[in-house]
């Protein structure tokens, strides 16, 4: 007999008031998640740990219609962060699916894709140096146009570059190691940059940056070429608008 999914001990899901302008955020905590102005669409995401290019179908008003989420699990959290989320997330997907009927399956589709290379002149990695201590951070930090690695492998990068352009992103360069390095593009217009003091000059004008393909050619000697390649793809089979609660 299969056991019945893990569940939250309370949840509520309440649509966001018409007159909440704040962004959206979701946010997993220590025994519980909390959702503010989020999108269906943004919620399943968190939910199946999958960017939204590997979401697909659904009506229109899951990419529109915004909905509060405040939950809290029964019990003590797992020592493991790691578990502790993927616990979550797996409460989440029974949440989803009795608050708002939500059926999905999972299915491999060829779908756009990007390969990083080497570009034909050779890479212009610098080598990172060796940690001052154990405690020295490694990985990628990205912003609005810019994007600043740290002991960074082109692992790392590829997944960055993945939430970047919005599609897969392959790392195909065959290069080991960690680097140091810093890339800047001109971000996309729905990108708003550092804003200056009022009156202030010190606002940098982003407008005579490269394109981000053309900046990680000219800045890490790397390229990106499009590409098909197989992406498992979580597929919305039904939903239906949450009754109130």
């Amino acid at each position: 007999m299969v056991g019945q999914p893990p569940a939250f001990e309370v949840a509520s899901v309440k649509p966001s008031r018409s007159d909440d302008l704040r962004g959206p955020t979701y946010g997993f905590r220590p025994g519980g998640l909390e959702v503010t102005n989020g999108t269906l669409k943004g919620i399943i995401q968190m939910a199946y740990d999958v960017p939204d290019f590997q979401i697909s179908g659904g009506p229109g008003w899951i990419n529109s219609e915004r909905f509060n989420i405040s939950a809290k699990a029964a019990g003590p959290d797992s020592a493991d962060p790691r578990e502790r989320i993927q616990n979550t997330r797996r409460m989440l997907q029974a949440l989803l699916a009795e608050r708002f009927q939500l059926q999905v399956h999972r299915e491999t589709r060829e779908i756009p894709q990007y390969a990083l290379v080497i570009g034909k002149n050779g890479a212009r990695l610098t080598g990172a140096a060796a940690p001052d201590s154990e405690t020295r951070g490694s990985g990628i930090r990205a912003g609005c146009g810019q994007m600043t690695g740290t002991r960074a492998t082109m692992a790392n990068l590829a997944f960055a570059l993945t939430r970047q352009m919005g599609r897969p992103v392959m790392d195909r360069t065959g290069l080991g190691g960690r680097y140091d390095f810093q890339v800047e593009w001109a971000p996309d217009t729905g990108c708003a940059g550092p804003s200056a003091a009022p009156g202030s000059d010190a606002q940098p004008d982003v407008t005579d940056r490269p394109s981000i393909l053309t900046a990680l050619q000219e800045r890490l000697g790397l390229k990106l070429e499009a590409v098909k390649g197989p992406v498992e793809v979580v597929v919305i089979d039904r939903v239906e608008r949450p009754a109130a609660n």
